[in-house]
């Protein structure tokens, strides 16, 4: 069974469409034309019954008034009955091969034969029962038969023979079943076409994905779309940006890592270098130390790279949270301790409350502020100055990171937000990477940056304004 399930083709949309639009005619078609034929075939028949019964009515009142011409040479030859149970004239009937066989009985008042047709003479008299229409059996045929009393006390029995009505009938099931047998072949190939010329804007779109380039962002188009495609091209857009920046953010992501990994490897690699090659035990222990401590903070950024990745993805389902901008910029403070005593910079921290809050994500803030940290850290020379600060201004929160190092000149201030840009002048590395992933936190809490001059005259003063929450 498995095996075969493999084997089997899915069938295209195409034939699928052909075959429900053929079956929907089918069964459409099929039950109308029965209950035509029904309907035909029952409208026949009152009519055939209707000329029988006027011609029934016809012939008694003819022999009622004497003008029934039964010694006229034109009709089939005429006969007096020398059995003793007629006593009329017996016609003898020759039907032509195109017409029905006909018979009739006349009976006067009391009963006794007036006149009959040879096939009908040796029919016993109609009871009281037998009046109006009935089927018999004759010799192995199927008769129609008619019978009345008029006014002069006539009976009047009229027949015709069936074969006429099934004949009719007959040529009505032709009628109905021929132009299907002929109609659905030719149906079915015009609906094929008609279904592959209708689904041609599937096969455009198709032929569009293919042609398109990997990585391309350019939408489909879909105001020339059918109504039923549109909303598919709409979704087949977004789910090709979703799949656009997935793939930016894992491209991002390895670039991220080998930029926010980089420091604390080469750190490690010296502090073991240096242990390796020092004969104090005392400088071995300090070395090792800092390269644990270096360690630590690899793992740590490991950590927050893998956090902030889940986080662009989507991944994490957290919704924003409060957050204190006073807690996340101290702990990054501490963070970078190693760093500011290396470079004997002085760093402050400067707050006008006790708390500044704001709904965030606590990874994308820290991320911002280590980077933005770690810059001015970097671009300051040793002895140097940094200082943070984080105030309220009406409804935001407003974060300063200034330093007194070289700067950017205000003409190269945007460029540095683009991945792996470095000033020339640089002697050291840095805005490579780290503002733009400053630029994707400031984008995560719809924030803005803002790099301006510092109020010494010398260095950078980075500005980021937060909505404040309270």
């Amino acid at each position: 069974m498995s095996r075969m399930s493999i084997g089997l083709r899915p069938a295209s949309l195409r034939t699928r469409l052909t075959w429900l639009i053929i079956a929907v005619m089918v069964a459409v078609l099929i039950p109308l034309g029965w209950i035509s034929y029904r309907r035909e075939l029952r409208e026949m028949n009152e009519l055939l019954d209707g000329r029988l019964a006027q011609a029934g009515r016809t012939l008694g009142t003819l022999i009622a008034h004497g003008q029934l011409p039964l010694h006229d040479a034109d009709l089939p030859s005429i006969t007096q009955s020398a059995d003793r149970h007629h006593h009329g004239v017996v016609v003898s009937v020759h039907p032509h091969n195109y017409e029905p066989e006909v018979g009739f009985q006349a009976y006067d008042p009391q009963g006794e034969v007036i006149a009959a047709t040879s096939n009908f003479a040796d029919l016993p008299p109609p009871t009281s029962e037998e009046r109006g229409f009935r089927d018999i059996e004759r010799e192995g045929k199927r008769w129609r038969t008619f019978t009345l009393q008029n006014r002069a006390n006539l009976v009047i029995r009229i027949g015709e023979q069936s074969d006429n009505r099934v004949d009719i009938a007959r040529g009505l099931v032709i009628e109905h079943t021929l132009p299907l047998l002929i109609g659905l072949p030719l149906l079915a190939l015009l609906v094929s076409l008609a279904v592959k010329r209708g689904l041609r804007p599937v096969a455009v779109l198709t032929e569009m994905l293919d042609r398109r380039t990997p990585g391309s962002r350019k939408p489909m188009p879909a105001d020339v779309a059918p109504g039923e495609i549109k909303p598919l091209i709409v979704a087949l857009n977004q789910q090709l940006e979703r799949l656009e920046d997935a793939l930016d953010r894992e491209h991002r992501f390895a670039t991220d890592v080998a930029h926010e990994l980089r420091t604390p490897l080469a750190a490690t690699m010296i502090h073991l270098e240096s242990a390796m090659i020092a004969d104090d035990p005392g400088e071995v222990e300090f070395t090792v130390r800092h390269a644990q401590q270096s360690m630590a903070r690899l793992g740590r950024r490991i950590e927050q790279i893998l956090a902030m990745a889940r986080l662009e993805a989507g991944a994490a389902s957290q919704q924003r949270t409060p957050m204190d901008l006073i807690r996340i910029a101290t702990e990054v403070i501490e963070e970078l301790a190693p760093l500011i005593v290396e470079k004997d910079i002085a760093v402050g921290l400067s707050h006008d409350e006790d708390s500044m809050v704001v709904l965030g994500h606590e990874v994308a803030l820290t991320a911002m502020f280590r980077n933005l940290i770690e810059n001015a850290l970097r671009y300051t020379e040793s002895e140097g100055q940094v200082d943070v600060s984080v105030r309220r201004e009406g409804g935001h929160a407003i974060v300063d990171i200034c330093d007194n190092g070289p700067g950017i000149p205000e003409d190269r201030r945007q460029a540095v937000f683009q991945r792996f840009h470095r000033e020339v002048e640089s002697a050291t590395r840095g805005y490579g990477l780290g503002l733009s992933i400053v630029q994707r936190a400031i984008e995560l809490h719809e924030a803005s940056i803002e790099l301006l001059e510092s109020p010494s005259g010398r260095g950078l003063l980075v500005r980021i304004r937060l909505a404040a929450n309270g």
